[in-house]
């Protein structure tokens, strides 16, 4: 349901005050109090028998109420008649359309007519030529001189609205005239009606079509059992309350008043809760024409409250979305609606995963629409690719370490024995081979002793480290080897010191990966920039350090792989063993910290690390 806007007020026409009127001893209408404003189109709906007839009749002074007034621009009458309601502009188009079928089309159109001749075989000229010209104004195929009786019931409608509108009323009442007319004439003559309410003409239409009330009404009054149960802006109650409120029964111990009361009362909850969910919900027809989004909704797609009515749901997704509007087309044919996850879905230059969820609406056993959720789980994604990663960390530490035991027994051993043999021969080709077999076992344990340290979880030594020194004699250890691959280092310090505890010796062997890493995605020079700043997530201090690069980037696919053991971009590249990284997020881990990874625009990645603090610490 919208949200009520700001109502346009205008000055009363005509007001019906406590209007009572009984067939013998059955009372058809009790206590109607209505309000028709200048330039309103006013719409009238209830059950067969609901007393909509009567009302019109009585409006038109066709039948006399028992009790109740009658107000006229402003001006209580004390008395109310056929020919008071003809002399102030009231006309009525009633069902039984009672037209003269032996005249002509001509002749019916100013039978009666005030300022005209009142016989139809007067001026008959003139009369076919002013009621074609009337035609032909409004853009409507009438044969002036064709016999009423020769007409088709949607035509003979047409002349009866016609002959009123000749009349020029200010205040015109159609009795289900408008759903008796064919689809291009009912086009046309909402049109034209439209243009008389700008012109300042009022309009009563009683209807069962629905839509009708929703294209072309104002306001809309539903009375039942002969009492006006509620009136209000056609805005302000959606289809699926009008229908309920019109059609179904309401119990006969409920007074109209607590109706009334209970109505808004669900009229407010339903719009509390549909504009406040937090999830994008958009209500669409059978046509695919959206009918209401919530706030959330939107916010998310950037669109403005006063546009979206109506709209074609493939409208609202039409920039790079042609795989979910696909997929949403596809749920709102099935009849039984659809879900469908991680999506991709673009929004302000934004793009998002989202589940979409599409499920259809009845009325009773009649399907009316459909509603779509489309919920943006990216945080959510994000945050189960951390624990996959993590699952798989935990897994294959736990392999990492019972394989580094099981290796290092019979390293050392091979270790000790080439040991001897280096000491105990003399022969050079044999200490050749031995020093290099030497070499290579050492590297095996360089890679056990990482594996360990993968999946280690002690945090041994802790000690308190002024991370701005820490970081600033790092750069001086490597800057050597940044100048002579062209590389620029900015560090960024924190205004004041971070004091922290943690493995001094741990935090480095973090920061030279990273650092090692940016270099290696620079291999034609580029800006390394290393920033360290204090913050606080609520009542939660942490340690936050970012590393960018201008480097290659990493491969929107290969993204979340970068801390997997043995995983490298750079393998080709010898000796690269692809565990710096898991070694590092091992490491922050530990000490209950984040480490993310993304790529910046244009060029490059960045590194975030964010380990919390002790706020005793600070």
């Amino acid at each position: 349901m919208r949200s009520q806007l700001p109502e346009v007020t205008s000055r009363s026409l005509l007001e019906l005050k406590n209007i009572n009127f009984y067939y013998d001893s059955l009372r058809v209408l009790k206590d109607i109090n209505l309000t028709i404003h200048e330039s309103e189109v006013h719409a009238i709906v209830g059950e067969h028998g609901a007393g909509k007839t009567s009302l019109c009749m009585i409006i038109c002074g066709f039948l006399k109420p028992h009790s109740g007034s009658f107000v006229f621009n402003d001006r209580e009458l004390d008395s109310w008649s056929q020919r008071r309601a003809m002399n102030r502009g009231i006309e009525l188009v009633s069902q039984q359309n009672p037209l003269v079928e032996n005249f002509t089309v001509a002749e019916n159109i100013f039978l009666d007519n005030r300022g005209l001749s009142t016989h139809p075989f007067v001026s008959r000229k003139n009369n076919l030529e002013q009621a074609a010209l009337f035609c032909k104004k409004h853009d409507f195929p009438v044969n002036p001189s064709a016999f009423i009786k020769n007409l088709k019931l949607s035509d003979r409608v047409l002349v009866d609205i016609l002959k009123h509108l000749y009349k020029q009323p200010k205040l015109l009442i159609l009795d289900e005239a408008l759903q008796k007319l064919t689809a291009p004439n009912l086009n046309r003559m909402i049109q034209i009606l439209k243009e008389l309410k700008r012109e300042g003409m009022s309009i009563i239409f009683v209807t069962h079509r629905i839509d009708d009330i929703y294209t072309f009404a104002d306001k809309v009054s539903i009375i039942k059992n002969g009492e006006i149960l509620i009136t209000d802006s056609v805005r302000n109650i959606d289809k699926i309350n009008l229908i309920k409120l019109a059609y179904t029964q309401i119990s006969n111990t409920s007074a109209v008043e607590n109706a009334n009361k209970e109505f808004y009362n669900l009229l407010k909850y339903n719009e509390a809760v549909l504009k406040n969910l937090p999830v994008n919900l958009i209500v669409v027809d059978r046509d695919g024409s959206i009918k209401l989004i919530n706030e959330y909704a939107r916010q998310y797609f950037g669109i403005d409250e006063s546009t979206y009515l109506n709209m074609p749901v493939k409208k609202l997704l039409a920039k790079g979305n042609t795989d979910a509007y696909r997929l949403i087309a596809k749920g709102l044919a099935n009849q039984n609606g659809d879900n469908f996850y991680n999506i991709p879905v673009s929004h302000n230059s934004t793009e998002s995963i989202t589940n979409i969820k599409i499920h259809p609406i009845y009325d009773e056993t009649f399907r009316i629409g459909d509603y779509i959720i489309i919920e943006d789980v990216t945080e959510r994604e994000k945050l189960r690719e951390q624990v996959i990663v993590s699952e798989k960390l935990a897994s294959i530490g736990l392999l990492s370490a019972g394989v580094a035991h099981e290796i290092n027994n019979p390293l050392e051993i091979i270790y000790n024995y080439i040991r001897y043999l280096k000491f105990n021969s003399s022969d050079s080709e044999v200490a050749h081979t031995v020093n290099n077999l030497e070499e290579e076992i050492q590297s095996i344990t360089q890679i056990v002793s990482n594996l360990i340290s993968f999946s280690d979880s002690s945090r041994n030594q802790m000690e308190r480290v002024n991370l701005n020194e820490l970081i600033t004699s790092i750069i001086r250890l490597v800057r050597h080897n940044a100048e002579y691959k062209s590389i620029d280092i900015c560090f960024q310090t924190n205004e004041e010191p971070i004091y922290f505890r943690i493995n001094k010796t741990e935090i480095k062997q973090v920061i030279l990966n990273l650092m090692k890493n940016s270099f290696e995605a620079m291999p034609d020079g580029g800006k390394l920039i290393v920033k360290v700043a204090d913050k606080k997530t609520g009542e939660s201090p942490y340690v936050e350090i970012k590393f960018q690069d201008t480097g290659c980037g990493i491969k929107k696919r290969n993204i979340h792989d970068v801390f997997l053991p043995f995983y490298s971009t750079k393998k080709e590249k010898f000796g690269n063993l692809g565990l710096g990284l898991s070694v590092s997020y091992g490491i922050v881990k530990k000490y209950n910290g984040t480490i993310t990874v993304g790529n910046l625009s244009g060029s490059g990645c960045e590194f975030i690390i964010r380990i919390p603090r002790h706020p005793s610490e600070e």
